[in-house]
């Protein structure tokens, strides 16, 4: 499938995602809707019953599990929504949610529990594939990227990647692959609103280990505690004051 920035300059990408976003039959509400009831859902369960009963939320689940159980679930409420249109994937050549009129509009779920807002496929994302015929699923198209980090849901984004924007690491035994800064800053959507309120100060640019202590010394532990800082440490302000960029 060819791309469609193909043969378009960087400047123009951003205007040429935002008119591939409004195109596509699901809107950021929706997507923002779906992904927070799911991901509350997904902490309120339990595996066992009765005395065996116990929470999702007491066990140090790895984070690719929370993932794949967050996907599921997203494809499951979309489908009880829209049943005559979305359902999740039943293969690997299918994306993670379908959709039924037109496949064009499926869409494919990544989501890192890393701290920071980068996005991580395995390394096959950022192999050429010579024969088209031996990929088992099309890794173009439309993507929901998700960051958590723990329980807490940090940053949901819309857009579209191409394959060749999957970088695989040069190291040889490396496992996974990336995308450039010029990806993430036209060519995926931020879907904003107060629950990114809930992330960790430990996303914000900038913010290395011996900031983090300066944070947790003056209590703030989260976006919603910067917001609210009333406090005159200077380190703590100039981030303060970088808020705007996050959100």
């Amino acid at each position: 499938m060819p791309s469609p920035y193909q043969g378009l300059p960087e400047e123009e990408w951003l205007m040429k995602t935002q008119e591939l976003v409004e195109a596509h039959p699901l809107d950021f509400e929706t997507i923002k809707d779906v992904a927070l009831k799911c991901w509350k859902t997904l902490w309120s369960t339990t595996i066992g019953e009765d005395n065996l009963a116990i929470n999702l939320s007491d066990l140090d689940i790895p984070a690719t599990i929370v993932g794949y159980f967050f996907e599921k679930l997203f494809a499951k409420e979309l489908q009880i929504r829209h049943p005559q249109l979305w359902r999740g994937g039943k293969s690997k050549e299918e994306k993670d949610l379908v959709y039924i009129p037109d496949n064009l509009y499926s869409i494919e779920i990544k989501s890192s529990g890393q701290m920071g807002n980068k996005i991580f496929g395995n390394r096959s994302y950022g192999q050429n594939v010579e024969n088209i015929e031996l990929e088992k699923k099309e890794k173009s198209g439309y993507y929901i990227t998700v960051n958590f980090y723990k329980q807490s849901l940090n940053l949901i984004r819309f857009g579209w990647i191409d394959h060749s924007d999957w970088k695989a690491q040069k190291s040889q035994t490396g496992q996974a692959s990336g995308l450039d800064t010029k990806v993430y800053k036209y060519k995926l959507l931020k879907i904003p609103g107060d629950y990114q309120l809930n992330a960790p100060v430990g996303i914000l640019n900038g913010v290395g280990s011996k900031t983090l202590e300066v944070f947790q010394q003056e209590s703030v532990l989260t976006i919603q505690d910067l917001k609210n800082y009333q406090g005159d440490n200077k380190t703590i302000l100039k981030f303060k004051n970088k808020l705007d960029e996050y959100n």
